[in-house]
């Protein structure tokens, strides 16, 4: 009696069979087996042969859209490659200024409208905002003292496309600090962002009621909202950040800010980041409306170091005459209401924006200093410790010294455990820093000299 091959479900697809006596025998494929063997596979290869032209048609109209974002453009190396550092990063901070300007045809179009630095802390991993009001009355270099938004169209004026050059010039001198690299977006483009990627969330804090808030004309409209958490889409986002005749530009700064958070926290989402006609959509947004000096794979590298950063790791700040106190309003030579800074000259200006990045590292560190008076002027080494307070500094005690000191000196009783605040004092007083012992009580002794009287007082 010949032996009969039984196959069982689990065996259809290959492998072993079995005799009439249960033994296992090697299974021989019919035609129809190797037809549907050959049919699954092939149906594999389809499927990723679709996946691989989507992407190759996606990535093909990403590049092209991106391209145009790009000052100099890329390369498909700069999309593959990565970048070791970021200019700045090697310093430890990375500042990058934003720049919002209206849409073509609009009236003032290459003035702009927003003025803010990102500062990228790389060691600390936390992020500062510093708004600059677009009124503040700057030295623009070879052009004069003008409103800061001047200095973008001041340069597209005489070229085009020098604009945020001039800017990141005029930035980097008012504020005394290098501005690595730009971005800047139009009034269109930031609102089709916020539309593409669903919407944000926003957390109004007070009532706004603004009926000179401009509208397509030449006329004005009537925005309000009421305080409380709100979604916002695009154009409701856009009047949100720019309303201000009711308000004020440092409370537009604010809000403006508050925006941008947003919009990062909402993009890098999960259902926007991982999906191919969401990135496709904001790629062509941004290569028709925002310019920036970096390079792809130095975006990318940006990427890698803010992605972990959270909301409560972004310090936000407004150059202002309300809080900060280092505005006031004053008058132009032509009539123009314009902002100076309060002291007559930008060195407060220079020191709150150094506070800011160094306020962490000074919080940590937490340093007892101690200040000594060594000059003639009474009362001198209390102002100067409640000028440290302001800024977090911890003054355990203030005194005088027995003998008139002629130079400013910092002392580090330390052992150098207090290394960045001591960095930061030898900046802000141009003073050296000598090492000696003490008691323990403090670790920094500042003894103010006649120099900081008659330089900075």
């Amino acid at each position: 009696m010949g032996s009969e091959i039984r196959i069982s479900e689990k065996d259809s697809f290959g492998g072993l069979g079995r005799n009439g006596n249960g033994q296992k025998t090697p299974l021989k494929f019919s035609k129809k087996n190797k037809v549907r063997k050959w049919s699954r596979k092939k149906t594999i290869l389809s499927i990723l042969a679709v996946i691989f032209v989507l992407l190759g048609v996606f990535g093909y109209k990403i590049f092209g859209s991106l391209s145009k974002m790009f000052d100099k453009g890329f390369s498909i190396g700069s999309l593959l490659g990565d970048v070791e550092q970021l200019k700045g990063e090697s310093a430890g901070r990375v500042n990058i200024l934003l720049l919002g300007v209206g849409d073509k045809g609009h009236e003032g179009e290459t003035l702009s409208d927003t003025v803010m630095v990102v500062s990228l802390d790389t060691k600390k991993k936390n992020v500062a905002m510093i708004s600059i009001p677009r009124d503040m009355w700057v030295n623009i270099p070879g052009y004069g003292y003008a409103k800061i938004n001047e200095a973008h169209a001041d340069g597209e004026q005489k070229k085009p496309g020098s604009g945020p050059e001039k800017a990141k010039e005029t930035v980097s001198q008012v504020l005394d600090i290098p501005i690595h690299y730009y971005a800047r977006v139009d009034f269109s483009g930031f609102s089709k962002i916020i539309d593409s990627i669903g919407g944000i969330d926003i957390n109004v804090e007070e009532d706004i009621y603004d009926p000179y808030y401009p509208d397509e004309g030449d006329g004005e409209t009537i925005y309000q909202i009421e305080k409380g958490m709100h979604h916002m889409n695009g154009e409701e986002a856009l009047k949100y950040a720019r309303s201000r005749k009711t308000t004020s530009d440092f409370d537009r700064a604010k809000r403006q800010q508050q925006v941008l958070v947003a919009i990062k926290e909402k993009f890098l989402s999960t259902e926007n980041v991982f999906n191919p006609q969401k990135i496709l959509e904001v790629s062509n947004i941004l290569g028709d409306h925002i310019k920036t000096d970096f390079q792809l794979g130095e975006v990318k590298r940006l990427y890698n170091l803010s992605k972990g950063i959270s909301r409560e790791n972004v310090i936000n700040k407004v150059i202002d005459e309300k809080d900060t106190k280092l505005l006031v309003g004053a008058m132009s030579d032509g009539g123009a209401s314009i902002l100076k800074p309060t002291s007559g000259n930008y060195k407060e200006i220079r020191e709150f924006v150094q506070n800011i990045f160094y306020e962490s590292y000074i919080k940590e560190e937490n340093a007892k200093i101690s200040v000594l008076n060594g000059t003639s002027i009474q009362g001198l080494a209390d102002r100067f410790s409640r000028s440290l307070e302001k800024s977090n500094y911890n003054v355990i005690n203030t005194s005088s010294t027995e003998e008139y000191e002629s130079r400013t000196v910092i002392y580090d009783l330390s052992n150098g455990s207090k290394s960045y605040t001591l960095d930061f004092l030898k900046k802000k007083l141009d003073a050296p820093v000598l090492t000696k012992s003490g008691d323990g009580s403090a670790d920094i002794e500042i003894v103010l000299g006649n120099d900081y009287y008659e330089d900075t007082y």
